[in-house]
């Protein structure tokens, strides 16, 4: 079950009364004509009965300080009172069941008191685990990853490891319906599969970790599919041994700077990204010799990662390469530092954009898993920008805004000469190439209605739209939202270009739709749209009916 921000964890720790409602005193608004209420009701998605003490949180989505919540009633009704106009997040939840969150902009003196929100039963997997004789292991890591794909890799549950009790047993809960991969690490040491290179470590057999259904290789785990309210029960875990090895090697630092400086060296598994996060070994080094030691280190294809900044006013200067790892002690391993690309740019505007273009963000996003990431630089206001210290590698540049509503998109890149596709562009050492990216307010927009099988308002549905192949890597062109009470769905700050646009009866904020296996059943049914600049369109959707598949469960 997804995590509240920090901000409304803060607001929960000091709860009003069921059906009052708290506000900071800073930031109350005065009740006058200009301002908006907000009420609906929180319903069960299975039997549609009301839920009483679902807590309903309204937070400002501009990223200021106001933030209101409220507790749902008998009749599952939540009630806003004397809100500011603009543009909010309101989220749902509720304990067992999978938290629901919409985004809607409120005009001065609008009255939106019809919102609907149904939230399906959270699910649970349990089992145990047992090592190589068949003997439970108590403090084996489980850790779960949701099964959606987005840029090739899986996404982890927020929530820490869930650890084996005296029985190896087990049970993750509060899981939202999808499919999931389970993974069982087991170090004594550190029972939540985060350790370090530390002297006094001497241990020279362990575990391998183990992903379901009881194999080593993550690239053969499979995923189990859970519906709302699933309990998927009696999964086995066998754990196999294995000799573990050090790592010894050396940094070369070629960057001038303070010889008694430090940095990171990390050993990250290769694979699928339920294996990159799974496990992670470091070391310090210092520059002046950059000798460094990594301990108990399984078998394996990793990549190995050095990092090192000289100074607050510098950037991190990163270096990457691949390392197999067997069965005996690896000696000798040397990586090597040098100064990255610096990579001027500017912005160029078209059309009626934002007047401080300060407020853009650019990034570059690294197209290959092992590729170090690069840190933002700053938009200055005639819109030029520098990415310093720049890795070899691929990478996609991306414009965008944090916490608002986008009223632009990209629509040119160059790196040089180079125009600039999906498939990225190459950074190499010696370049001396300026990136010039173009963003156009000509936004499209999409609206409609979603009917289901009785040709009645679908009301609380989650509303994708994907763009059609080749683009479907490009991850800011997915866009979702939800349903209101009527049926009917708006999205705004569209990059034109070719789309599919689905709904179904049941999907939860997680992105299975990043993934192609779990979205290729309802590929023919999506609707099919092409956006022009500027353009506004809209469309009538039928519900999409889902089934959920899953391992036995009792």
């Amino acid at each position: 079950m997804r995590s509240l921000p920090i901000l409304s964890l803060l607001l929960f720790t000091s709860f009003p009364s069921f059906g009052q409602s708290a506000q900071p005193a800073t930031t109350s608004p005065a009740s006058d004509n200009k301002s908006a209420t907000v009420a609906g009701n929180v319903f069960r998605l299975d039997t549609g009965e009301p839920l009483k003490k679902a807590r309903v949180l309204l937070q400002s989505h501009t990223g200021d300080e106001y933030s209101v919540f409220s507790v749902t009633d008998e009749q599952g009704h939540f009630l806003f009172e004397n809100v500011l106009p603009g543009s909010y997040d309101l989220e749902v939840s509720r304990n067992g069941y999978v938290d629901a969150e919409a985004i809607r902009t409120l005009a001065p003196g609008q009255n939106m008191t019809n919102l609907v929100f149904k939230l399906a039963h959270t699910a649970a997997i349990s089992g145990r685990v047992f090592d190589e004789d068949g003997e439970p292991i108590a403090k084996a890591a489980v850790i779960t990853y949701r099964a959606s794909r987005q840029q090739g890799k899986e996404q982890e549950n927020d929530d820490d490891p869930v650890l084996t009790n005296d029985l190896g047993e087990f049970r993750i809960f509060g899981l939202a319906p999808g499919r999931y991969y389970i993974a069982v690490n087991f170090r004594p040491e550190d029972p939540f599969h985060r350790y370090t290179a530390a002297a006094n470590q001497k241990v020279k057999t362990g575990y391998l970790p183990s992903y379901y259904p009881n194999t080593v290789d993550p690239a053969k785990a499979q995923a189990i599919s859970v519906g709302p309210g699933d309990e998927i029960r009696s999964l086995e875990f066998f754990l196999r041994a294995s000799r573990f090895v050090n790592v010894r090697g050396r940094v070369i630092c070629a960057i001038p700077g303070d010889s008694a400086a430090s940095g990171t060296v990390s050993l990250n598994p290769q694979g699928p990204g339920l294996a990159q996060a799974l496990q992670g070994i470091n070391d310090n080094f210092r520059t002046k010799d950059g000798s460094f030691i990594l301990r108990n280190v399984p078998p394996g294809s990793y990549d190995l990662t050095a990092s090192y900044r000289n100074g607050e006013s510098d950037g991190w200067h990163l270096a990457s390469r691949q390392l197999e790892v067997g069965n005996s002690d690896v000696d000798g391993v040397t990586i090597t530092i040098s100064l990255g690309v610096d990579i001027p740019g500017r912005i160029t505007w078209e059309g009626a954009l934002a007047k401080d273009p300060s407020s853009l963000h650019v990034r570059l996003q690294a197209l290959r898993e092992d590729q170090p990431y690069v840190f933002e630089p700053t938009v200055k206001p005639d819109g030029t920008f520098q990415f310093k210290n720049v890795p070899d590698g691929s990478y996609r540049p991306v414009v965008h805004l944090y916490g608002r509503a986008e009223k632009f998109f990209l629509k040119s890149a160059r790196y040089g000469s180079q125009t600039i596709t999906d498939a990225g562009f190459t950074v190499q050492p010696g370049a001396d190439l300026s990136l010039e990216l173009t963003v156009s307010s000509g936004v499209a927009q999409l609206s409609g209605v979603v009917l289901d099988a009785d040709s009645l308002p679908a009301v609380g549905i989650i509303v994708v739209l994907i763009p059609e192949p080749p683009h479907r890597d490009v991850v800011e062109q997915y866009k979702s939202t939800s349903t209101d009470q009527n049926g009917k769905f708006s999205m705004t700050g569209l990059t034109p270009g070719d789309y599919k646009v689905f709904s179904w009866d049941f999907v939860d904020e997680s992105p299975d739709w990043f993934d192609p296996e779990w979205l290729k059943p309802y590929e023919t049914k999506g609707e099919s749209v092409h956006l022009e600049e500027s353009n506004k369109k809209s469309v009538k959707l039928a519900l999409i009916q889902t089934r959920s598949d899953s391992p036995a469960s009792n």
